[in-house]
């Protein structure tokens, strides 16, 4: 199969249980890029929340796609495309959810905001947000402290919401009223989230959109995911997998299930399913792959 485009979701995914993208994965994405494919981490966040590391690294990808497909980003941090909400439909997904308990961040030009006094440790906790991610909370939401007055100077700017509950049953009730009427197409890829996106604008269209720009068909796409968010990329690809630690969703749509996030991801895929051109350097898998190469079907 003639994979050009190598897609990855980052948390859960590319990024480790540290939060980090390892030496192994970083070295993959860089051969891929030297032999001529396109490198796209494509995520659900916005793109100053991803890892500094990965965001400032040159020539270890060429183009992000995030906030969940409403924007893209060249290998240079350039904004190449992006779609944002209508004011109208900001106001009816801002009043549906000012009846719930919630941490409401909105992902505004590439940047998360969320109300200042929400952003602590103890607010974390109330919202049911895994402790690994207190870290990438604290390092990449900017506060503000008058949502009515962020609202104004920033309702025609909006990518994605994303939405943290402390109550199960109101994230569940949320979920169907906010189905209805087409205003916004929803996913989840934290035990406590909701990701409120504009419709038709998901990870798949995303790719859809790149490859277009790209000349390529999304059968020469390979994507890697781990949530339910990642879904419409698995429906769009040619080759989609599943880290071990996937959802069952996923894994019952993927081509195969592959290691966990600890185990190099991205080496992985690329050394299973690299171009043919690729082999001209002679060793086309490493060591360690021939090593480690876990059974394709799934697990």
């Amino acid at each position: 199969m003639d994979i050009r485009l190598f897609a990855t979701d980052l948390d859960g995914t590319l990024l480790n249980s540290n939060g980090a993208v390892s030496r192994r994965n970083f070295a993959a994405m860089r051969r891929a890029c030297a032999d001529g494919c396109f490198v796209v981490p494509t995520t659900g966040r916005s793109f100053y929340e991803m890892p500094a590391a990965l965001r400032e690294a040159r020539g270890c990808y060429t183009h992000c796609i995030c906030s969940d497909g409403a924007a893209i980003y060249n290998g240079k941090g350039d904004l190449v495309w992006k779609t944002v909400f209508s004011p109208d439909a900001v106001r009816h997904i801002v009043a549906v959810l000012k009846n719930y308990d919630v941490l409401l961040e909105f992902y505004v030009n590439g940047v998360p905001y969320a109300p200042k006094d929400k952003l602590n440790a103890a607010a974390y906790r109330h919202y049911r947000i895994e402790p690994d991610y207190d870290a990438v909370m604290d390092e990449t939401r900017r506060g503000f402290a008058d949502m009515d007055a962020f609202l104004e100077r920033s309702i025609g700017d909006m990518e994605i919401f994303n939405v943290f509950f402390a109550d199960e049953n109101e994230r569940t009730e949320a979920f169907a009223r906010l189905a209805h009427g087409g205003v916004a197409e929803l996913t989840t890829s934290m035990q406590s989230n909701l990701e409120i996106l504009q419709p038709g604008v998901n990870k798949g269209s995303g790719l859809r959109r790149l490859c277009k720009m790209l000349g390529l068909s999304t059968k020469q796409v390979l994507a890697v995911g781990d949530s339910r968010n990642d879904l419409t990329m698995f429906r769009t690809v040619g080759v989609g997998l599943a880290v071990s630690g996937a959802c069952n969703e996923l894994k019952e749509r993927a081509t195969a299930v592959i290691c966990s996030n600890d185990a190099h991801t991205f080496a992985y895929a690329y050394s299973h399913y690299a171009p043919q051109k690729a082999a001209a350097h002679g060793k086309e898998e490493s060591l360690w792959a021939r090593r480690r190469r876990p059974a394709k079907s799934t697990f």
